[in-house]
């Protein structure tokens, strides 16, 4: 009986060895794919504020080409 009894506890010790392992691999898993996320989310943010400063310099452009071309215009009459 006794050696029923250590061949028990080995496979119990195995299985909670196999199931922390995996567990252990998990929080890994769940840490990288949240990493993954936010550099995902900061990049979103940064390649956001980049158009947006763009838009707002051609919009500016765009204006100071208007006025010059107001300003010919009027020197032309």
């Amino acid at each position: 009986m006794t050696s029923d009894d250590s061949g028990a506890q080995n496979r119990r010790e195995t299985r909670t060895a196999r199931l922390q392992e995996k567990a252990r691999e998990g929080g890994e898993a769940r840490a990288d794919y949240e990493a993954t996320q936010q550099a995902t989310e900061d990049k979103t943010v940064r390649l956001k504020a980049l158009r947006l400063a763009k838009e707002q310099s051609d919009k500016e452009a765009d204006k100071k080409v208007n006025k010059k071309a107001g300003k010919k215009a009027d020197k032309k009459k």
